[in-house]
């Protein structure tokens, strides 16, 4: 039984003890009593200072854990001075110089003993007269000091090494994907953890800010503990697993005691599980959220045996290496396919048990996992070698795939990719597992259209630029969630950041983020709001929707559903643009005549030689070929056409059609019209009508009019087979067109369609 003397929250004086962590002793039989000082307000050495029985009561508890727990492992000089201070503590009346004599040094030894205020291994490791030497030298430092002088002096010797004032649990983060931390609780730092003995302790909560506290223990074969805190402002409760259910509620009390202090209240902040209530609903957290979608339930893999026998698989060439060993290209001789393309992780060093767990950990986890944007496990070899065997990408990795086809991805490939990641990640969401190393690196190229994510569990450890070493291991920085990189937090709300990123990076065609920026520089520049830019070609809404990923808040990021949903409706609208993209170059590059239907670009220049060059991108083959034998066609109907006009104005001809009066520019005399260039299919048929406009007969008449396109010298080039037309506009906006001996007067009307007559012949 644990007895905590809780300090008054108002005098902080103490109070009457709580009975806040009890075992019955029909449980325990053996039990201990055990009356401690738990809960220390900020301060609180200058609180007890006014109240020396607290004083007395907390400096014993303090000493007799640092004599029980640390006293042989501290240095010889620090042992020395705390034993000497408990001397001068424990014989107040005895002068400075007493134990320079004989004989009061041997009461000391023999009476007393040395024991009581040195640890075993300094009187082991010493000799006698040398330690009788050492402890009167030591002594004559503290010899003036009085009795809270003494106490003071050694609290602040001890504390540098042993942290008095807080209590340390070995716990981890989270619940999946758990990290292995030392938690640390006390009234200077509030809620923090440190991953390695000496490190400084990570802030992860204040005493003020926790609303409720919960512990529970998992349905797990280990029975394991769970703590979890309603933290103010955080957008998921504050998860922690513990060894046991006992720890859970120990931690738990240390907390709610610390929290009714600062918040100077007595009613308690924990949730108590009731008796007959699953533990079930207790463990479930915002971290991961169950997300039910049609489009992705997806069936879960049979617990079928995924030992392979080795002699079934053609170990091939190595095609890359991973954290443990080489990653092989090789063919399994499977009773359903006898030659399936494989890829096989080895493993170099897996003699050791924990090595060999650690590689295989990655094929644990992807057995879970069934989605066609997935890396599928086919099985393992648990014997050695170890072998983890593979689904087979065999274009390799999407940064490269990136890098060596840039110029042959459109946009809507690479938007595609992207669609296709959100919804392996919306599955990974909907079982409530975080990737934790989302990048374009891990990623691999099935096909020139389809893409799969893996490098699952932080696989790959190999030396790269891109990953910062962290505790014991590395972690991709360049491409965490602001949270990850200062608590390590991995949640979906991180996973979602790191996929922005990745979107960036397809964008982007393989580069990496935040080039040229050191890894330990990358937080400052997110919390002061710089964002990667966006890349070249980037629809805005597309960046929009990055740029939503990288909130620094996790609770505003949206989630994988969201995300996939977006990304479908952006990939549509690009494949329309795209669409209408094609048609609009189908007509610019096909449009050569007069009659083209309705172009918008000017024609040709230089004799009208079409240029053929790229059209071949884009119509296809029978197209091309239609099209080319309906110029042809065009082009022989318009030499005839030619042939007849030139026959018609020679001067014979000419005279038999009477005089021309130059004065009014009208034909006197018997009207003889030129013969009509004959219409194109699908020309309109009102250009007609646009005769009534001039006493003579309208020379282009079911003649679909070009719109030409106006150049810098203002003059238009027009080439068509062997007939060059040469148009220049003049101030009063008709355009004079000279063909051989043919002067042609063309004037623009409202309706913007050209009126070409005869005015007159030279």
């Amino acid at each position: 039984m644990k007895i905590w003397i809780e300090p008054n929250p108002n005098t902080h004086t103490l109070c009457t003890p709580q009975y806040s962590y009890f075992r019955s002793n029909t449980l325990f039989p053996p039990c201990v009593y055990e009356l401690r000082i738990r809960y220390l307000p900020k301060g609180f050495l200058h609180h007890f200072s006014e109240d020396k029985p607290t004083l007395n009561y907390f400096y014993q508890q303090v000493k007799n854990d640092y004599m029980v727990e640390i006293a042989d492992q501290v240095e010889q000089d620090i042992a020395l001075k705390l034993g000497c201070l408990e001397i001068r503590r424990f014989f107040r009346e005895m002068r400075g110089n007493a134990l320079d004599k004989k004989s009061n040094y041997e009461l000391l030894e023999k009476d007393v003993g040395l024991r009581r205020f040195f640890p075993k291994s300094l009187l082991d490791s010493v000799k006698a007269k040398t330690l009788r030497k050492l402890i009167q030298q030591t002594f004559k430092q503290f010899a003036n000091m009085n009795d809270d002088q003494s106490i003071l002096k050694f609290l602040e010797i001890l504390a540098p090494v042993y942290r008095y004032d807080k209590e340390c649990f070995k716990c981890a983060l989270g619940l999946s994907w758990v990290i292995q931390v030392e938690l640390a609780i006390g009234p200077e730092e509030g809620i923090s953890y440190l991953t390695d003995k000496g490190s400084t302790p990570t802030h992860l909560a204040n005493f003020t800010q926790v609303q409720t506290i919960g512990y529970s223990v998992m349905e797990d074969k280990e029975r394991k503990g769970m703590l979890q805190l309603n933290v103010a402002g955080a957008a998921e409760p504050l998860t922690v697993t513990t060894p046991s259910l006992t720890t859970a509620e120990n931690m738990a009390d240390l907390i709610d005691g610390y929290c009714r202090l600062v918040n100077g209240v007595t009613q308690s902040f924990i949730i108590r599980p009731q008796k007959g209530t699953s533990s079930s609903h207790t463990h479930t957290t915002d971290d991961y959220a169950e997300i039910i979608d049609e489009d992705d339930t997806y069936t879960m893999p049979s617990t079928r045996d995924y030992e392979i026998q080795r002699d079934r698989i053609e170990l091939g060439r190595c095609i890359g290496e991973g954290q443990f060993g080489d990653v092989h290209q090789g063919v399994y001789n499977s009773p359903e396919n006898p030659t399936l393309n494989v890829a096989i992780k080895t493993c170099k060093n897996c003699t050791s048990d924990s090595v060999r767990e650690k590689f295989l950990q990655e094929a644990l986890t992807m057995r879970q996992f069934d989605h066609p944007h997935i890396v599928k496990l086919i099985g393992v070899i648990t014997e050695n070698p170890v072998w983890i065997i593979m689904e087979l990408c065999t274009m390799g990795e999407l940064r490269s795939f990136l890098q060596v086809r840039k110029y042959n991805l459109d946009l809507s490939t690479l938007i595609l990719f992207s669609h296709q990641l959100s919804t392996a990640l919306a599955y990974l969401e909907s079982k409530r597992f975080v990737h934790r190393d989302i990048a374009a690196r891990n990623v691999l190229v099935s096909s020139t259209d389809c893409v799969m994510l893996g490098d699952f569990g932080l696989s790959r450890y190999m030396e790269d630029s891109s990953y910062y070493k962290a505790s014991k291991g590395k972690l991709p920085i360049k491409w965490m969630a602001p949270e990850s990189i200062n608590f390590r937090r991995f949640t979906s709300a991180s996973d979602v950041w790191m996929f922005g990123v990745c979107m960036w990076e397809i964008l982007m065609y393989g580069i990496k983020p935040f080039q040229g920026v050191k890894n330990n520089d990358v937080i400052g520049r997110i919390e002061n709001g710089e964002r990667l830019a966006m890349p070249h070609n980037c629809p805005p809404t597309l960046y929009s929707l990055m740029t939503k990923c990288w909130a620094y808040d996790p609770s505003k990021r949206p989630r994988f559903t969201e995300l996939k949903t977006q990304l479908s409706t952006i990939l549509e609208e690009e494949k329309a643009q795209q669409e209408e993209r094609l048609r609009m170059e189908m007509r610019r590059q096909v449009t050569v005549s007069w009659d083209s239907g309705g172009s918008d670009e000017a024609p040709p220049k230089d004799g009208g030689v079409l240029d053929l060059r790229g059209l071949g991108q884009v119509l296809p083959p029978h197209l091309m070929e239609e099209r080319l034998m309906m110029q042809q066609q065009q082009m022989e109907e318009d030499q005839r056409w030619l042939e007849q006009e030139e026959c018609f104005l020679k001067p014979e001809s000419r005279n038999s059609r009477g005089s021309i009066d130059r004065e009014d520019c009208s034909l006197q005399g018997p009207h003889v019209a030129p013969p009509k260039k004959p219409p194109r299919p699908g020309a309109p048929s009102h250009l007609g009508s646009l005769a009534s406009l001039n006493p003579v007969d309208s020379y282009n008449e079911g003649v679909k009019v070009q719109q030409h396109s106006h150049h810098q010298d203002n003059t238009v080039l027009m080439s068509y087979s062997r007939v060059t037309i040469i148009a220049t506009h003049h101030q009063d906006n008709p355009v004079l067109m000279s063909y051989s001996r043919v002067t042609i007067i063309a004037t623009h009307h409202q309706d913007n369609p050209v009126l070409m007559s005869y005015s007159r012949v030279t």
